[in-house]
């Protein structure tokens, strides 16, 4: 396996390092989740928990946005999702400075 910081020396989309986290969920939250990322095309919920905590540090930070999150971003790409669609989530997002359901997004394509 290559390491993350000799593939960003050659990736046009490089990582960032991430750290696990732990955290407790009731089992209706987990079950809530499961069924929301399944929803919106998540294969897990980690991608959804990171978009919703993502969302909530964008409402709240205003120098924090999502055009900031390379993993993110990079995540939305490889599940299908279009640049054009993430482009305009980053602009309605940055731009209002709320934030939208990326299923709202999606029903637009």
């Amino acid at each position: 396996m290559i390491p993350v910081r000799v593939k960003n020396k050659f990736s046009d989309y490089p990582q960032k390092i991430m750290r696990p986290v732990s955290i407790r969920l009731s089992e209706e939250m987990i079950s809530l989740l499961e069924a929301t990322s399944k929803e919106l095309g998540f294969k897990r919920i980690q991608g959804l928990i990171r978009l919703y905590i993502r969302q909530g540090l964008d409402r709240d930070h205003q120098d924090y946005t999502l055009a900031h999150d390379e993993v993110f971003i990079e995540s939305l790409r490889k599940r299908g999702v279009s640049q054009r669609i993430i482009d305009e989530a980053i602009v309605v997002t940055h731009n209002n400075n709320i934030t939208h359901p990326l299923s709202e997004l999606q029903d637009k394509e």
